[in-house]
């Protein structure tokens, strides 16, 4: 007699960096590097899953080309009752990770159950003469990052899929929960640090709303400008900022307790710190040659 085989629902919290791949969600019909792709890979070489639909398979989200993540979350079916992240790592290449893992109920969803996502984005300011008075592009940045706080249609910030226009029920509303401008003056070199919060987000508007911000610290614009924006009174294009600044730094729900695997966290932190010795190296490099 068959011995059947108990299914476990678990998740996964994963981090990366997105610099070599073509965004997070497998791309069907393009042999492009992704995120999902490389993770799939390591879940059927391990036996864990056999398809994504066989397996209730869900993320919490999309991340674009080139961005990173601290905490994505993927949920999935499993009858392998010794999953581990390190287990997982070992079939994964350096630039992604699982370091943490949690058993859910059975209908966990990993993008529907999500209560927030919080994104992170590192603006590097190189020019100083683009904010003449820092002091006084963060007051106008943070007095016009009020008004994004709430629900809003966010059409003007976004960059919709052709397939998104088509479906009827597609909303381009989202609430902000929360936005927080800091500065970070770190050896010389000026970030700000932008945190966003919301129950979800549309494609690439972190970055149109970094832009915005961006171009109301300098002066370009005013807040008035976005809050018509927001208020679909005018529609216009904004230039998203560049994807390598920007992180997902977290995603949250209700009654999951994920546990952290230390010694998947211990490697992981030898892996960044040789990663920012490289890269702290050539960009002093590149200041010589400038």
């Amino acid at each position: 007699m068959k011995e059947e085989r108990i299914i476990e629902r678990v998740a996964l919290k994963i981090g990366y960096l997105g610099t070599n791949y073509h965004g997070f969600q497998i791309q069907p019909r393009m042999e492009l590097p992704t995120i999902e792709g490389e993770l799939f890979e390591a879940l059927k070489k391990l036996d864990l899953i056999e398809d994504r639909k066989a397996a209730n398979y869900s993320a919490a989200g999309r991340t674009d080309k080139g961005v990173h993540a601290l905490s994505q979350v993927v949920s999935f079916d499993t009858s392998n009752p010794n999953v581990t992240p390190r287990m997982i790592n070992s079939m994964l290449p350096d630039d992604i990770w699982v370091f943490a893992l949690a058993k859910t109920h059975s209908g966990f969803n990993a993008r529907k159950d999500a209560i927030t996502r919080e994104y992170r984005y590192f603006l590097f300011l190189p020019d100083a003469d683009e904010f003449s008075d820092l002091d006084v592009a963060l007051t106008r940045m943070r007095e016009a990052s009020e008004l994004f706080i709430g629900a809003h249609d966010f059409s003007n910030f976004s960059q919709l899929h052709s397939g998104d226009r088509t479906i009827e029920s597609y909303s381009t509303i989202r609430e902000i929960k929360r936005v927080e401008i800091n500065m970070d003056m770190e050896k010389g070199n000026s970030f700000i640090i932008i945190d966003i919060e919301a129950n979800g987000f549309l494609r690439k508007m972190v970055r149109k709303i970094v832009s915005a911000l961006r171009m109301v610290g300098s002066g370009i614009k005013d807040k008035r400008w976005i809050g018509d924006l927001l208020q679909l009174r005018m529609k216009e294009q904004i230039e998203p900022a560049p994807a390598f600044g920007l992180l997902l730094k977290n995603v949250s729900y209700r009654g999951i307790k994920f546990l952290v695997d230390e010694y998947a966290r211990r490697r992981i932190l030898e892996r960044l710190k040789k990663d920012l010795y490289f890269h702290a190296t050539i960009a002093r490099m590149l200041e010589d040659m400038m």
